[in-house]
This record gives structure tokens, sequence and C-alpha cells, in this order.
């Protein structure tokens, strides 16, 4: 699924943005487009680094002496320089390719998980925050609605050939949070798991099947290994942040999950749009 299966009317537009006087300036100016892009790397990496810190103080870790509200005040205004950085130079780039992107799944995948993670970071985690933790009828509806953009973007990404192998970023990314801030007990059973699932991934696609045999079936193997293997780390993660904790100080349940959920939802958008750098994802 991209934006050419969804609105295939809007091809001409798309074509005569290619065709514009912006493209023209690119091709005169060789420099600029990698200069635009050095912004576009650094406002994420910006973005990255406040949404760590924002988020990892609402699961309880990172920053515990700062209350949330006032860390959420001393990142506001690189948070929101991040993302106009983000977007404006995202449009100047996409405006020079934008026929590609029309029709690259990953470019619609990353889009829905912008969408996504701008909820959730503008709407419900700066609510979060100020509001000492407490969470709002009206967060709450923005975390559902985050959620439900977030999954329907996560099905794509993983069913659809050219970009799926992108998943494996936020499959890892959830694998590390839960490792990093798993109990003992979690962290020896996720972390025995994780070996054995490695041993007997290489021994079943390099010594018993190998790929210049038998490439299909390799990546067969590889598809449904990596998604048993998800599901392992989603139950590990959910009984993480969402089961019992016996430190009070703890942050509640719900507060741990929106901050679990809004680093996986950036970590999406920042894997997607790799993908579409390593040209995964044509329709």
């Amino acid at each position: 699924m991209d934006f050419l299966d969804l609105f295939p009317g809007l091809q001409p537009w798309v074509k005569s943005l290619s065709e514009g006087g912006l493209i023209t300036l690119f091709q005169q100016a060789e420099w600029l487009f990698p200069v635009v892009e050095s912004f576009h790397l650094l406002a994420l990496a910006t973005l990255g680094g406040c949404v760590l810190v924002l988020n990892l103080r609402l699961m309880g870790v990172g920053m515990t002496s700062e209350s949330p509200a006032l860390i959420e005040k001393n990142l506001r205004p690189f948070l929101w320089v991040a993302i106009v950085v983000l977007i404006v130079s995202g449009l100047l780039m996409g405006t020079v390719v934008a026929q590609r992107l029309y029709s690259r799944p990953a470019f619609f995948i990353k889009m829905l998980s912008l969408a996504a993670a701008l909820f959730l970071s503008l709407g419900v985690v700066g609510s979060v925050a100020r509001n000492g933790g407490l969470i709002t009828q009206r967060a709450k509806i923005m975390a559902g609605v985050a959620l439900a953009i977030w999954l329907f973007a996560i099905s794509i990404f993983a069913t659809t050939y050219g970009p799926a192998p992108g998943t494996q970023h936020i499959v890892y990314a959830a694998w590390l949070i839960t490792m990093a801030f798993g109990s003992k007990s979690t962290r020896i059973i996720l972390g025995a798991i994780s070996a054995v699932w490695i041993v007997a991934h290489f021994l079943a696609t390099f010594i018993i099947w190998n790929p210049s045999d038998d490439y299909d079936l390799v990546m067969e193997i590889d598809r449904w290994s990596l998604r048993c293997f998800a599901l392992t780390v989603t139950g590990f993660m959910l009984w993480e942040f969402a089961g019992p904790k016996s430190d009070q100080s703890v942050s509640p349940k719900l507060t741990r999950l929106i901050g679990l959920l809004t680093i996986l939802v950036w970590v999406t958008v920042a894997a997607s749009g790799r993908w579409i750098g390593l040209g995964g994802g044509d329709g």
C-alpha cells in the first residue's frame, strides 16, 4: 500500500512537483540537497534525544531526580525547533523526489508513523508531563488514535515485501529497552531465549538451508522467526512495563506504556525513513 494506490488522481500533480523550479535549483546547486539532508538528520537526532530523555523519565528511569514537568519545559523549545526543521527539510527533499516517494510503501509507512508520533509527543506526552503524570481523557483518546495509526503502519511495514525487513529495527529497539530496564529475571530469561534464537536461526539459514540454494525458503524462515521473536519480546515488554511493580516511586502503568509507545513510534519513523534511503519499498 502506498499513496499511489490510495490517491491515483494526484499523479499529475506529483509529476508537476518533480518538474518544478525547486528541482532545477537542486540540480544547479549540487551541494544543496546534502545540506538540506544534513539538517534533516540533525533535526531527527535532536528530536530523538528529546523523545528519549522525556519518555524514559515517564517510564520511571533516567533523570528521575527532576520532575517530568521541568524536563518537558526545558526540552520543549528543542522539540519544536527539531519538528519544524524536520518537516521543512523533509518537504524540500520530498518535492525533489516526489514521484519516487509517491509509489513507495516505506514512505507511506513513515507518514503514518510520523502522524502517530506527533499525536503522542505533542498531544499526549507533553500533557502528561505538565500535569504531573495525570492522564486526561483527551490525552487517552489521542493516545488511542496514535496507537491505532501506528499498528496500521506496523501491519503494512511487516507484510509489504520490500520494506518488511525494516521492522527488525523496531523489534531490536524494544529488545534493547526491555533488556536495559527490565528486571534481572527478565534479562536472564530473555537473554537466554535470544541466544538460543540466534544460534537456531544461524543453523537454519546458513547450515541446514543455504540462501544460495533455496533463497525463498530462507527468506520465509527469516520472516517467521522475526515474527516469533517480536511476539516474545512484546510479551516480556508488556510484563515489565504494565505488570506489577514493588517500587511505588515508579510511574503508573499507563504512563510507562505511553513513554514506551512514544519511543517505539519514533523508532518506526526513523526505520521506515532509513528503508526509503536503502531503496526498499518499491511498489
